[in-house]
């Protein structure tokens, strides 16, 4: 930080608005007519994560814009399809069409994480989710390259 006399000249660059957020959650519109459970986990605008807050259907009439929580750390949940074993290291799917979460892979699935603890009698599991995976398209061709 330069002050006046400082005995070596220094040249003080203001940089603003590079950093908008820890990358924690970002805010996401849930589609008009849908109903959200705060704690659960849903994907929307490309983005998996869990939402902070509870909105019905009736509340929803035009597209509500929530948090949803991206941070990757170790989650509990009993989201689960409960037919499956969700053995500790086994990888963890969501089944988005069905919003629970799977250990058997399939099409369409995301991979979202690791699973830590194996379910329990209550229908838990706890999971490592991984780091936000982002696709970036291919580029169409025109066809005239």
């Amino acid at each position: 930080m330069a002050y006046i006399g400082q005995p070596i000249p220094s040249t003080v660059t203001h940089i603003s608005s590079l950093k908008v957020s820890d990358g924690k959650s970002v805010n996401v519109t849930v589609p008009s007519g849908t109903a959200i459970e705060a704690g659960k986990f849903y994907q929307f605008s490309g983005f998996f994560g869990a939402v902070l807050k509870t909105v019905t259907a009736a509340q929803n009439t035009a597209g509500v814009e929530v948090a949803l929580q991206l941070e990757p750390c170790e989650y509990v949940t009993d989201q689960i399809d409960t037919t499956k074993t969700f053995s500790k290291g086994s990888e963890l799917y969501f089944d988005t069409t069905n919003g629970v979460f799977t250990d058997t892979s399939a099409a369409g699935l995301l991979v979202v994480g690791k699973v830590s603890e194996a379910k329990d009698e209550a229908n838990t599991i706890q999971f490592i989710r991984y780091p936000q995976i982002t696709t970036v398209p291919a580029a169409a061709t025109s066809g005239t390259e």
